[in-house]
Formats: C-alpha cells, sequence, structure tokens
C-alpha cells in the first residue's frame, strides 16, 4: 500500500510539471494559423517615398493582434525605430520574436528585413542570406530564416523570407532552390513546416510558380475571401499608381511531412486605417493568414 501511494504521488507531480497550474490542456485553440505581410518599413531617410513606417507601426499591432494568428512572418522590416514600435506593441499577445538580433547598421546580415513574432516558444533553427541577388535588393541581404515553434498540441517550423523583385527568372529560380534546401535540411517526420513571405513570384506566372512550389515541395490552396490579390493597385492607396496591376505574390505555403490538418483555410486581409489625408492603407500589401484545424 505504502509503495502504491509513493508512485500515485510521483506520477501526480509528473502530471503537475506537464500541465501547469492554472492551464487548462481543452481550453488551448484546435487551431494552427500563420500570417505573412509585407508592412513596408523602408528606413525613414526615404522621405520621398511618403510611406511613414513609424506611424503605421503605431497603428498596425492592433489589427494585427485583432486577427490573432499564431505566428506572423513580416517583410521589408528594415527601419530599426518603426520594428522597436511594433515589437513593443505585439509583445503582450507575441512575447516570442525572432531575427532581431540580425539587425546590422541600416541593413539586415541574414534574411534581410524579415522578423517573426509567436504566441508561443519559439527559436531560430538557422538564417541564410541568398547567394544571387540583383540590384538593391542585393544591400537588403534578402534570405530565408527557419524558427521551430512550440505549439502546445503540435509543433512546427516556419519559414519567412522576401526573395528578389525582378531581376530575371534565374535569380528568383536559384532563391526558391536555396530556401527549399533549408526546409529539407530540417525535416523531421511528423512535423510540418510553412514557408511564408512575399516570394514576388506571381501565382499565374507558368514557369516561375510551378518552379517554386516543385524546389519547395510545398503545396498552395485557393484564397477563400473575396479579396483574391495579395498587391492591388485598383484597391490599395499605397500603390496606386497602376490599377491593372493585381497580382498574388505572398504565400503561406505548406509541407506536410507526414502531417495533416482536418481542414484547411487561406484568407487575404486589407488592413487599413486612416493615417493621413490620402492614405488609409497600413501597407502596399495585404496580409495572407493561413488557417489549419487540428
Amino acid at each position: 500500500m505504502k509503495n502504491f501511494l509513493l508512485v500515485s504521488a510521483l506520477l501526480f507531480s509528473l502530471t503537475a510539471m506537464c500541465f501547469p497550474t492554472g492551464m487548462n490542456y481543452d481550453t488551448i485553440p484546435n487551431e494552427l494559423s500563420i500570417m505573412t505581410y509585407n508592412v513596408k518599413f523602408l528606413p525613414r531617410g526615404a522621405v520621398f517615398i511618403h510611406h511613414h513606417p513609424v506611424i503605421r507601426a503605431r497603428l498596425l499591432p492592433a489589427v494585427l493582434m485583432k486577427e490573432s494568428a499564431d505566428v506572423i512572418v513580416v517583410q521589408e522590416a528594415f527601419d530599426g525605430y518603426a520594428n522597436r514600435v511594433l515589437r513593443r506593441k505585439l509583445k503582450p499577445m507575441y512575447p516570442y520574436c525572432a531575427g532581431w538580433k540580425n539587425r546590422k547598421v541600416i541593413t539586415y546580415k541574414r534574411a534581410g528585413g524579415v522578423l517573426m513574432f509567436s504566441k508561443y516558444p519559439m527559436k531560430e533553427l538557422e538564417s541564410i542570406t541568398y547567394s544571387k541577388c540583383k540590384g538593391i535588393d542585393c544591400i537588403g541581404h534578402k534570405g530565408s530564416m527557419l524558427v521551430e515553434v512550440e505549439h502546445p498540441k503540435q509543433k512546427f517550423q516556419v519559414l519567412g523570407t522576401h526573395m528578389q523583385a525582378g531581376g530575371g527568372n534565374e535569380i528568383k529560380k536559384s532563391q526558391h532552390e536555396e530556401a527549399g534546401t533549408l526546409l529539407k535540411r530540417h525535416e523531421e517526420k511528423g512535423v510540418p513546416q510553412f514557408a511564408a513571405g512575399d516570394f514576388n513570384t506571381h501565382k499565374v506566372d507558368t514557369v516561375l510558380y510551378p518552379h517554386l512550389l516543385k524546389a519547395m515541395c510545398c503545396e498552395d490552396g485557393e484564397i477563400c475571401t473575396d479579396l483574391k490579390f495579395t498587391t492591388d493597385h485598383l484597391l490599395n492607396d499605397m500603390g496606386n499608381y497602376n490599377p491593372s496591376k493585381r497580382s498574388v505574390i505572398d504565400f503561406v505555403l505548406f509541407k506536410s511531412n507526414g502531417w495533416l490538418p482536418k481542414e484547411t483555410k487561406r484568407c487575404v486581409f486589407a488592413f487599413e486605417q486612416q493615417w493621413n489625408k490620402k492614405h488609409k492603407s497600413l501597407s502596399d500589401h495585404n496580409a495572407v493568414v493561413l488557417r489549419m484545424k487540428l
């Protein structure tokens, strides 16, 4: 009887360690969600662009937290002060941040301009700078960053990236392949991987889009919202210089590695709030959110 009581006490202690006081495992959302969003935080020194990153950084956290994705991947986070404002205001919901330590002068040494925010413990696995680039993209050290997130119900990995704008197909294909190799290097059976970012690859491109999916061994899906474009110069007032330019270049791709969700849904959101007399769009891109039922 004494041994039985000792064993029971030990099992109770172990259970308490796994499920801390106050945590109700049943209340943890039975869903996994990832957002990608190009925030256009170019350096404030580029005043001629009239994009005011700090003003928008003060407004963005409220709309991002309202959407409440588990992980947020942002691109073009090049303005240090705007980044600090975003990080501080997101911290109550997103205490974990990756990419922050990579800052080097006015750019980023690795995975230039990519920051990730997570509700759950997150660690950086590896970050790369693309070996091929052209023009101003080389100054930005564009690349990919891969993190691992400890969601209470399903561990997963997220790759964040911002790929070459323009520059020709060979550069884009090279970056597709390097990002795919990074995913492959950290692949684990039963641990899903996601690739989120501004890929600067048009979904309608019959050469580059299939190459992207093949190189990364990932799958995409249809957008379920009324908004169908991630760059929309007809509706977006920060990029309305060519109303016919409407495209999908931002994605949250999925690599199952043997794990399959019960349900998948992709949505596009145009985040807006009047921030000066001429503009209410909070970036020149729309956000993409992938939601999966566990």
